[in-house]
């Protein structure tokens, strides 16, 4: 058994030394060093495209029949309450824990979700009105004071107690808050050419988002359109108008209350999304100059922001994702056979969720992977790269004291 050793230690002693003479060998070091470059290039594009590939994506079928309008979560992102046009009207569907979508009969048609995690909340036509907590199958209906005939509801927001819509009588659209069961007085915006779309509660009041109907030669279509409301006491709500301007449409107001802390003055509380552009709206009712129109990207459909303060958008380029206070995006590469054509982003959880165009498949993406990757990358480039250091040295210390005679 020892001399087996000795032999096979003999042979190895044999080899190393064979390694080393080729490399210390004048004519050979080019191809060696030629070599090492070649795998380190090999390596180093194995890393990115690795990185691009986005991890922690996940694809489902839903069972759901058309597009998903818009969709809200509960905190676990487990349940969920989502509008979905069947081609006809828009149903209004619901998620049990199990993954299955099953049809409400509510007695109503359903025109808006809006609410919070904790409470759901569902407007329809001729001001129908209700109220749904997560886990439950039924809807409750709540009676509103409307102080006219009531109009049909595009679009609301807000809690319980207190909230904001945007109702549609005729061609008209009108602003209005409630507090309890009583609604107020509508506030139209002056301008008719202006359509109010979405509303959104933030802090201090309501986000609104709508286009220009008015289309102008040298700007194109005038359609970023951004309106802050407030609350009046004695009569219809308050209506400013924050930003107007050139670009695709607005369709996405996220509130941020909560999740920037040390903020004293000035803080953000909500950031708007658009087709081409994120702006950045700040307490002081201006939009903040941190953000600005989206590099690279083209007819942005959705918008979402994760628990890291990082935004992820779906463009025609591909999806993004941006954290806030860079300049450029990032594209992100989704494992193949994720379908492309995503829409209605939100958080379900901790997690990104986006419906494929037609609403039959749900993409998951835990933001949380992608960190751990690359987390996990840095550090194996970091000891690859220590490696490679002490794999030099070490031929370079062997050929060095080779050419002093000391081996």
């Amino acid at each position: 058994m020892f001399f087996n050793s000795l032999g096979h230690r003999g042979a190895v002693t044999n080899v190393v030394e064979r390694l080393f003479s080729f490399v210390d060998s004048p004519r050979e070091r080019p191809w060696v060093a030629m070599g090492a470059l070649a795998i380190f290039i090999l390596l180093g594009a194995g890393w990115v495209n690795q990185a691009q590939v986005l991890p922690g994506v996940s694809t489902m079928e839903t069972g759901l029949e058309g597009p998903v309008v818009d969709v809200i979560w509960d905190e676990d992102g487990h349940h969920a309450l989502a509008l979905v046009d069947s081609g006809e009207e828009l149903a209004l569907m619901l998620r049990d824990e199990g993954g299955t979508w099953s049809e409400i009969q509510c007695n109503c048609n359903a025109t808006a979700i809006g609410g919070s995690s904790s409470l759901w909340l569902v407007g329809g036509e001729d001001g129908w009105f209700g109220v749904m907590i997560p886990g439950d199958n039924d809807i409750a209906p709540r009676s509103l004071n409307w102080q006219s005939p009531a109009p049909d509801i595009v679009s609301l927001d807000g809690q319980l107690a207190s909230g904001w819509l945007i109702a549609e009588m005729a061609t008209s659209r009108t602003v209005y808050s409630w507090s309890g069961l009583n609604v107020s007085e509508g506030a139209t915006y002056p301008i008719n050419d202006i359509s109010l779309d979405e509303i959104e509660s933030v802090s201090g009041g309501a986000l609104i988002i709508g286009h220009d109907q008015t289309s102008n030669p040298v700007l194109g279509l005038s359609s970023e359109v951004l309106i802050e409301a407030e609350r009046n006491t004695t009569g219809p709500p308050i209506l400013t108008m924050l930003h107007r301007g050139a670009g695709a449409p607005l369709h996405t107001i996220i509130p941020v209350d909560g999740h920037f802390e040390g903020c004293i003055q000035n803080c953000l509380i909500a950031i708007v999304g658009g087709g081409d552009s994120i702006y950045g709206i700040t307490s002081d009712s201006t939009v903040g100059r941190n953000m600005h129109r989206i590099a690279g990207s083209i007819e942005v459909s959705t918008i979402t922001m994760d628990t890291q303060n990082m935004l992820w958008f779906k463009s025609e380029n591909g999806l993004y994702n941006l954290e806030i206070g860079d300049q450029n995006p990032t594209l992100v590469k989704l494992p193949d056979g994720t379908p492309s054509d995503l829409h209605s982003a939100s958080m379900a959880g901790d997690n990104v969720v986006m419906f494929s165009e037609e609403g039959d498949t749900r993409v998951t993406i835990d933001p949380m992977a992608q960190r751990s990757l690359l987390r996990s990358l840095s550090l194996l480039a970091d000891l690859i790269l220590v490696m490679s250091f002490v794999a030099f040295f070490g031929f370079g210390g062997y050929a060095l004291l080779r050419k002093h005679d000391v081996l």
